[in-house]
């Protein structure tokens, strides 16, 4: 598959702080890419350089093959909707749309078709002639994709596009995505919402302190880690968590009644272990690791809850 969008050792630092420290990124043709990561990670500033918002200071971009520096323009190929939207607030949806496709020197008829198609996908025809100073959070998110798919551009770049978006808003969003690849579009989005992105993504990257720290299928990540969890009496748990590290598996506390088993090859090899030493667990199941899992570890928020 071609690498549309490509970033090498990205690089950016404000002031003492490096909100990039040598990031790699590689989004397929067709693909859908979630880029998660906590805030301040810096999967905004890294969007902000794939659109030519900001540079680098090392580092470099191509999308489609052309190198992204002071003199690229996305223009009408990328569509991008990056940090919180922002409009003329006295005009109206459809006014909003309609400066950008004058910037672009779109004859009339054009820019209507265009307009209309791009309000009716995220939902706001209804509201197309309101002022956006009376738009709610969630329609003024909509309306910032709308402007991102107003060219109908071939690749889309969006952060956070449900943020402040209902549940049924967020299913919305959700369906459209998926529709937008499904017509061949190639998408990176930035998200906190783990579960949107498994249900949305193809492919999932996570940033941690400006550099990716895992990429792969939301199935590949999540399926990584696999372990047994015990519950047994307080007593009982240094007696468990002595037989079954003799036996080579990693044992991790998961509060005070609780053990996490990793490496065991199934429940049974654990019970009869835990039975020889006379310890009789109340719970036993095995569990897979959810890609918030993943997440939670690779960013360093779980190490605070388990030992």
């Amino acid at each position: 598959m071609t690498a549309l969008i490509e970033a090498t050792g990205l690089r950016k630092r404000y002031g003492s702080v490096a909100a990039l420290d040598g990031l790699d990124l590689a989004v397929e043709e067709g693909h859908v890419v979630g880029l998660l990561g906590p805030n301040g990670a810096g999967k905004t500033t890294a969007l902000r350089i794939l659109v030519g918002l900001i540079l680098a200071d090392a580092g470099s971009v191509t999308i489609a093959g052309e190198p992204v520096t002071r003199a690229w323009v996305a223009g009408e190929r990328v569509g991008a909707m990056v940090a919180t939207p922002v409009f003329y607030p006295h005009l109206s949806g459809t006014e909003n749309l309609r400066v950008l496709a004058a910037a672009w020197g779109w004859p009339r008829a054009r820019a209507d078709a265009r307009i209309s198609a791009a309000l009716a996908l995220v939902d706001l025809t209804a509201a197309s002639g309101r002022a956006a100073k009376g738009y709610s959070t969630g329609m003024r998110q909509r309306l910032g994709i709308a402007l991102a798919l107003l060219a109908d551009p071939p690749i889309l770049l969006l952060d956070e596009p449900a943020n402040g978006l209902d549940p049924a808003g967020i299913v919305e969003i959700r369906d459209l995505l998926v529709a937008l690849a499904g017509a061949g579009r190639t998408i990176l989005v930035s998200s906190h919402l783990l579960t949107e992105v498994e249900k949305t993504c193809d492919r999932v990257a996570i940033v941690d302190h400006g550099r990716i720290v895992a990429a792969g299928t939301p199935g590949a990540l999540a399926g990584s880690g696999e372990r047994i969890e015990l519950r047994l009496a307080a007593e009982e748990i240094p007696a468990a968590r002595r037989v079954l590290e003799a036996a080579g598996f990693r044992v991790r506390s998961a509060g005070a009644v609780e053990l996490w088993v990793e490496g065991a090859p199934d429940g049974s090899t654990v019970g009869r272990l835990l039975a020889a030493a006379g310890c009789y667990p109340d719970e036993l199941i095995r569990r897979r690791d959810s890609l918030e899992d993943v997440f939670l570890r690779l960013t360093g928020s779980v190490d605070e809850r388990l030992s």
